[in-house]
């Protein structure tokens, strides 16, 4: 027997590999074999250190990764099908007959549907037709189907679809052929145009829709198939015709011409790319790269966002009521001060507002607030506090990040007589606040 991590690496690629939705139809009946040939499965050592061991290999199988594989026995039968050694070697680990490895909706012979949707697919795919989406169809759920294997089941329940990876492998052909027609009958279903495919079952017949509509929901070839499912869930979004979009889409010159010779077109653009990089972050770092590279765009963003800040400001004085102050004092305007902030605001909150009167609103706004710090006292003194506070901050922040020896290395008499200036103002500073204290308590 194979010693605890030698065995923990190949569970670990056998869990990998029966997680996966295309390479582990090839790579999965090997890894099984070893697994149950080596009895890698009683003993293990998760990725996490953990000591894992099983008394059945049932456990092993439907035990969460990494203490086990996750899966359901059907679904390890479904992926070592047709590999007669291997089943062997899961019965006897089971303690059943091969036969019995098989669950009524598991069985080769309830699998012939499905086999013989995926051998005319994979016969006839190239030509389109509703036929070939209802192969797919019928036959096909896409992903992990270890939820529905885990559901109940009868003798009449039919049998089960396979995944998109299986089917293709029945079909010899490749997973994305069959994913386009699968997409092409799910919008098809959405537009009321067919049945949904929950209830479709393998080898169930239907009336097809006139083959001519078939073109409406059906791309032949798309290099990228996220693109097309973007443009296709915009069009149910906005209400618009699929096909149409998609023919934009792939005349991005004709696009172009269009955005630059017609306005309304341009502005329908403009709209379109705000309203994507709200949730497109490497479309937003593209448009600010962009703006930022171009002198005369750089210069009018600055100006708009410097008019936009204003405006704020303005807005929320006179909305709200409450403004900062310079050193960070949350102060309340009076009624009177808020009705002059709302006059200034109706002004600019126009798009074409002048610069001149924005940046006028936004100084008037700051003299009303001094006149307010001035008219109390408690306030102006606290501004103050928090002034001196800052600059000291600042300044001893600044000599923090000074380096000893740095200085001493380079200093001169330059540095020399600009720190003993310093050292001096601090000092006289020093003395004036103690003697300032000092006068304060002989008088109380």
């Amino acid at each position: 027997m194979s010693t605890s991590d030698g065995n923990a690496v190949l569970v670990n690629a056998l869990s990998s590999s029966v997680r996966s939705t295309l390479n582990g139809m090839e790579t999965a009946p090997a890894l099984i074999r070893r697994v149950l040939e080596e009895g890698s499965w009683r003993s293990f050592t998760t990725p996490r250190g953990e000591h894992v061991e099983h008394e059945s290999f049932e456990s092993f199988v439907t035990e969460a990764p990494t203490r086990g594989i996750g899966k359901t026995i059907d679904e390890i039968v479904r992926i070592i099908s047709g590999e007669a050694d291997v089943l062997r070697l899961l019965a006897e680990a089971l303690d059943v007959r091969v036969k019995d490895l098989y669950s009524p909706g598991n069985s080769p012979d309830a699998l012939d549907a499905v086999a013989h949707d995926a051998e005319k697919f994979g016969a006839h795919a190239r030509a389109g037709n509703w036929i070939f989406g209802l192969m797919v169809a019928r036959s096909v759920k896409p992903g992990n189907v270890r939820a529905s294997a885990n559901e109940p089941r009868t003798e009449t329940d039919g049998p089960r679809k396979v995944t998109a990876a299986k089917f293709a492998m029945m079909a010899g052909t490749g997973v994305p052929r069959v994913m386009r027609f699968y997409k092409a009958w799910e919008r098809a279903a959405q537009a009321g145009v067919v049945p949904g495919f929950e209830s479709l079952t393998p080898g169930m017949p239907i009336d097809l829709p006139d083959p001519e509509l078939w073109a409406e929901y059906f791309i032949t070839y798309e290099r990228n198939g996220d693109r097309r499912e973007g443009i296709a869930q915009q069009a149910e979004i906005t209400g618009s015709s699929y096909a149409e979009a998609l023919k934009v889409a792939e005349r991005p010159g004709a696009l172009r011409t269009a955005i630059l010779g017609d306005a309304k077109t341009a502005e329908a653009a403009r709209v379109a790319l705000v309203d994507r990089m709200q949730d497109d972050p490497e479309l937003q770092l593209t448009m600010a790269k962009t703006l930022a590279q171009e002198p005369d765009l750089k210069k009018a963003l600055a100006s708009e966002t410097r008019r936009a800040e204003r405006v704020g400001y303005v807005r929320h004085a006179a909305e709200q009521g409450k403004v900062r102050t310079q050193a960070g004092q949350l102060i309340e305007l009076s009624e009177l001060s808020r009705e002059k902030a709302s006059e200034h605001l109706a002004v600019v909150i126009d798009p074409a507002s002048d610069p001149d009167a924005v940046e006028n609103a936004y100084e008037a706004v700051q003299a009303m607030i001094a006149e307010a710090v001035v008219a109390d006292p408690e306030i102006q003194t606290r501004e103050q506090r928090s002034k001196f506070h800052k600059a000291l901050s600042s300044t001893v922040k600044s000599i923090e990040s000074i380096d000893p020896d740095d200085l001493v290395a380079v200093a001169d008499d330059d540095l020399r007589e600009s720190i003993s200036a310093a050292q001096k103002r601090i000092n006289e500073l020093a003395e004036l606040v103690a003697r300032s204290k000092s006068n304060r308590l002989r008088a109380v």
